[in-house]
């Protein structure tokens, strides 16, 4: 009898007995390479893969390639980790694609925009393009770090605007430090952004901070 399986055995039960809520990150992982991993100390490789990546989301999204650098990331795993990804990226995305987008009291919208940016350790700017029915035409991470102007070049996003023959946009971002309230350089630079697209025609939609406590729409709070 493999001399781990008492120890999976309860994570699993655990995992049954009460979903997800509890489980650190590490242990999340664990649970997942039980299933790929037979023979192997699976809460080890789970720590030392995140202390390597920072938190599953990075993980799940790296390349084929760089996974199965990893020892114990077989090919198996690696593919394992794809399809893990696939599903809840590729799959969440297109429940909204090509769907009226309601600003933020759209639930598919914002489970998506949580998943993609919850957990992450550093702030992620994303913005989401839209057509004329506020249909997504494309949505990217255009810039990470704490926003500011110096960081935020607003001429990358009407770059990309005619890129995408968009003609409305909204912005989000994550705070990991959890905090929910816009600071100072979050509202400058939105109105600024606004500003700049009213110019040329273009509506900012919205935008919405993502972070542990849920979000916070610049549309809902009247700072648009």
């Amino acid at each position: 009898m493999n001399k781990y399986e008492g120890h999976r055995e309860r994570l699993r039960k655990r995992f049954l007995m009460s979903g997800i809520s509890g489980f650190h990150d590490y242990e999340i992982l664990e649970l997942l390479l039980t299933y790929v991993i037979i023979r192997k100390d699976c809460k080890k490789i789970s720590k030392d893969l995140l202390n390597k990546y920072g938190d599953l989301y990075s993980l799940l999204k790296q390349p084929e390639e760089e996974l199965k650098k990893n020892n114990y990331i077989s090919e198996r795993t690696a593919v394992f980790f794809k399809v893990l990804f696939s599903i809840f990226e590729d799959q969440l995305y297109k429940k909204i694609y090509n769907k009226k987008i309601t600003i933020s009291s759209n639930r598919q919208l914002l489970d998506y925009l949580e998943f993609s940016l919850l957990k992450r350790d550093i702030e992620i700017f994303k913005v989401l393009f839209l057509n004329t029915q506020n249909e997504l035409l494309k949505e990217e991470e255009l810039f990470h770090g704490t926003l500011d102007r110096s960081t935020i070049y607003i001429r990358e996003l009407v770059k990309k605007v005619f890129e995408y023959n968009a003609k409305s946009i909204i912005l989000v971002h994550n705070h990991p430090s959890g905090s929910l309230r816009p600071s100072q350089s979050d509202i400058i630079l939105t109105k600024k952004i606004k500003e700049t697209f009213e110019n040329i025609e273009i509506r900012l939609l919205d935008h919405i901070i993502i972070s542990e406590q849920g979000h916070f729409s610049f549309l809902e709070g009247g700072i648009l």
